[in-house]
């Protein structure tokens, strides 16, 4: 199932939920901006990056699940602060899951997937084939 398949798949499931995204990135960061993630009380769709700033990300999004008065964006150092070694700084926006934020995450993915470089292998050995199958996991605008 390819990315935006697996995000329309669990935001029909699991609802309600909150989108996250990278908003802002400066200097070393896992993600790009537009890297998203869906959470809800108790399950993750897609990831931001990992480690303790897709933690922290999770915790913040089911706070705002909850009611709790939180901000809508954090900016967050990659640092010692947080036990991660990027360097960088990441700011992520939160938006609760409702139809029109759906769609524009829908349309966003669909963007990013159609303006993705394409890879092509030619022959089938032993090489073609670990390559293929390192390369399987990335997203795919093929049918």
């Amino acid at each position: 199932m390819d990315e935006i398949a697996t995000f329309r798949h669990f935001l029909s499931k699991h609802q309600p939920a909150i989108i996250v995204k990278v908003a802002e990135i400066r200097g070393s960061t896992p993600r790009e901006e537009g890297a998203a993630m869906a959470v809800s009380q108790d399950a993750t769709c897609g990831t931001i990056g990992g480690g303790q700033l897709e933690y922290i990300a999770i915790d913040h999004a089911r706070r705002l699940l909850k009611g709790h008065d939180a901000p809508l964006q954090l900016d967050i150092p990659l640092g010692p602060e947080i036990g991660q070694c990027c360097g960088g700084r990441t700011v992520l926006a939160f938006q609760h899951a409702d139809d029109g934020a759906v769609a524009t995450l829908l349309s966003s993915l669909t963007e990013s997937a159609t303006s993705a470089p394409c890879i092509y292998i030619f022959g089938g050995g032993h090489v073609g084939a670990a390559l293929a199958h390192a390369l399987a996991p990335l997203p795919s605008t093929s049918p």
